[in-house]
């Protein structure tokens, strides 16, 4: 009977074991639910090291959409370079270099009294400018445009005080402030045309070598440009590069058409 008494009691032992098991097995472990696992409470325990928190006043149920590339328009319509988001102050500087072209004129404030036939130059400016707008920015220009004439076509030339001329070098300096326009009419590439104009001074300076002596002549004067061209962002949104068409001229005074097509690299910081 003993063995009896020893055997039912192993049974029940057995049973209160296998029912607390099954007791226990109705509360999900930590982590896991009756129908799969709980994935906030896993990444709770050990989260991903490249997850990132939502934004505050974002819905983290949104959908996540791929960034812009940089020079790109975002959904809003907003360009990253633009953006104050991207730590970029207003301020840039711009700098570039190109050909430059003069119609063929007289120059009678510097005693030349005949057409001169100048050959291309070239060209260069430094600009520092501040983008106050999304499409207008200003900035103070200073550059230098250098030409000469062609050396088959001095034949002919005059001037005061000389009785032989056998070249003619022009150098104008000027000191300008310009509106600069910037428009997308292509929508969201990284191409914009750009346009604007300016006011300030020219310094003139001519060189004209002869018989019996050299002669250097120079005047100050008001003046005027106008340009336009395409700047492009090459992927950076602190740098742009710019292809211009630029015209230059005095207000009053001596009347010298300047052309120029310049290369340009704008740099915000």
């Amino acid at each position: 009977m003993a063995r009896g008494v020893f055997t039912a009691l192993l049974g029940a032992t057995a049973l209160f074991s296998g029912s607390a098991g099954l007791f226990a097995q109705q509360e999900a472990p930590l982590g896991t639910k009756a129908w799969g696992t709980d994935w906030a409470v896993q990444d709770a325990m050990g989260p991903n090291p490249y997850a990132q928190n939502p934004a505050y006043g974002k819905n983290p149920a949104d959908e996540i959409v791929d960034a812009p590339l940089p020079g790109q328009k975002t959904t809003e319509g907003t360009s990253p370079a633009d953006s104050s988001a991207s730590g970029l102050t207003p301020f840039y500087v711009r700098t570039g270099v190109g050909l430059s072209f003069i119609t063929n004129v007289d120059y009678p404030d510097f005693g030349i009294s005949s057409d001169v036939t100048m050959s291309p130059g070239f060209a260069t400016g430094v600009m520092l400018g501040a983008q106050f707008h999304d499409n207008i920015a200003f900035e103070i220009e200073g550059g230098l445009l250098y030409n000469s004439v062609y050396s088959n076509q001095t034949d002919g030339l005059t001037a005061t005080d000389l009785t032989q001329v056998t070249n003619v070098q022009l150098f104008q300096v000027p000191m300008m402030g310009n509106f600069v326009f910037r428009t997308d009419p292509l929508g969201a590439t990284r191409i914009r045309l750009v346009a604007g104009g300016g006011m300030g001074g020219i310094f003139r300076q001519v060189f004209i070598t002869g018989s019996p002596n050299d002669v250097t002549r120079s005047q100050t004067l008001s003046a005027y440009q106008g340009f336009g061209g395409i700047q492009i962002n090459p992927g950076e949104p602190d740098l742009m590069v710019d292809v211009q068409f630029r015209y230059l001229n005095s207000i009053a005074g001596q009347s010298v058409p300047s052309m120029s097509i310049m290369g340009t690299v704008t740099i915000r910081f």
